[in-house]
């Protein structure tokens, strides 16, 4: 699979795509065909920082599509776990372990 990508303050190119980020990218994890991507809150754009896509730039998941029906996440810390997943630390608490390909949350804890 082709991975190719850039990206500059809260632009990503994928190839001849582009997506435009409302906040600029603070980190990117790698995974073997998907991209998770964070970007900074702010007091403007304080929540829903999160997201993966492929590596075609197609939107697979983003934090607020997994953790409905709780309010709008903030997105403080990701870790690369393994090959398959992603560990999100939210700024009200929330620690989950999910699966990158599907979104499908395996582990939840309160941190607080």
């Amino acid at each position: 699979m082709k991975k190719e990508y850039s990206y500059k303050e809260n632009i990503m190119w994928f190839e001849e795509k582009q997506i435009v980020f409302s906040e600029r990218i603070t980190e990117i994890i790698e995974f073997e065909k998907y991209l998770v991507i964070k970007n900074k809150y702010s007091n403007k754009n304080p929540t829903n920082n999160l997201a993966v896509f492929d590596f075609d730039g197609n939107k697979i998941w983003g934090i607020d599509d997994i953790t409905k029906p709780l309010t709008n996440q903030t997105v403080v810390s990701i870790g690369k776990k393994d090959s398959r997943h992603i560990s999100i630390i939210t700024f009200t608490g929330l620690n989950l372990l999910v699966e990158v390909e599907s979104g499908r949350i395996v582990d939840e804890k309160i941190t607080k």
